[in-house]
């Protein structure tokens, strides 16, 4: 029992795992604060453009700065996800970074769940944190601006999500896009966000022009498709949560290869 005890301490300690999470906040904290900064800015500005009253005209306000605060949500969602993902490794992209990674007692396993807690868990926290604020700043202008403006009002990213055609679709994907940015991260530490955009590109070409030849072969005029429907509605939900999974199984066993061979 003391054996099991011992080998299962060495594999993940609680008192480690926190001791080496607040090592790399105390770290890279500042950065962090002013990446927040970033994103609360940003949003901010592109809140104001997508629910601009000048670009209404055909319908309430109302209906439109719910179609722009959802637009705003899923773009910011998506590029601050992948930019905290990509930054994932950031402490293996020099020799003295990666020295000062090695120093540290705790084990693989601690390291990775820490570099999670803070660019995946992290991020999203921030980014829910700086979208609430963005759009209650968002609000506050309109109402300076346009006074008499009707419709107008705060919806926050808890109220977001019930404009969407699909809860799970759309943090299906968000989730997906940032799984597949910290396993990008872990191939390329370097100019992580830059190579791993390209290879997406580059693989959605490609699955374009197959998914299109397959079609265009197996498809049939006048030919009923039972059960199609149904089946790629599954695919759809199945796709985002298997692809998160093998990337977090794939990138933690990349990490520990980071930390026995010399590779940067």
């Amino acid at each position: 029992t003391q054996t099991v005890m011992k080998t299962q301490s060495q594999i993940f300690d609680f008192g480690r795992f926190a001791a080496c999470l607040r090592r790399d906040i105390a770290l890279n904290g500042k950065s962090w604060a002013l990446k927040a900064l970033m994103m609360l800015g940003v949003t901010t500005i592109l809140l104001i453009i997508a629910t601009h009253p000048i670009y209404i005209s055909d319908y309430s306000y109302e209906a439109a700065q719910a179609d722009g605060d959802l637009t705003i949500f899923k773009f910011c969602g998506s590029v601050f996800f992948a930019l905290g993902a990509s930054m994932f490794m950031e402490n293996m992209t020099s020799s003295g970074l990666r020295l000062n990674s090695l120093m540290s007692p705790a084990s693989n396993l601690e390291k990775y769940l820490s570099r999670l807690v803070i660019c995946v868990v992290g991020v999203i926290a921030a980014y829910l944190i700086c979208y609430a604020i963005a759009d209650a700043l968002r609000v506050a202008y309109v109402h300076y601006r346009y006074s008499s403006l009707t419709g107008v009002r705060y919806i926050g990213p808890l109220a977001i999500q019930s404009f969407a055609e699909s809860k799970f679709y759309l943090w299906g994907y968000l989730l997906a896009v940032q799984a597949t940015f910290v396993l990008g991260s872990t191939v390329w530490p370097k100019n992580s966000f830059l190579k791993t955009f390209g290879t997406m590109v580059v693989l959605a070409i490609v699955l374009i022009i197959l998914t299109e030849r397959v079609f265009s072969i197996c498809y049939r005029p006048g030919y009923a498709w039972f059960g199609l429907p149904e089946f790629l509605d599954i695919l759809i939900k199945a796709i985002p949560l298997c692809w998160s999974v093998f990337c977090y199984v794939t990138a933690y066993f990349r990490f520990k290869e980071s930390e026995i061979i010399n590779r940067f």
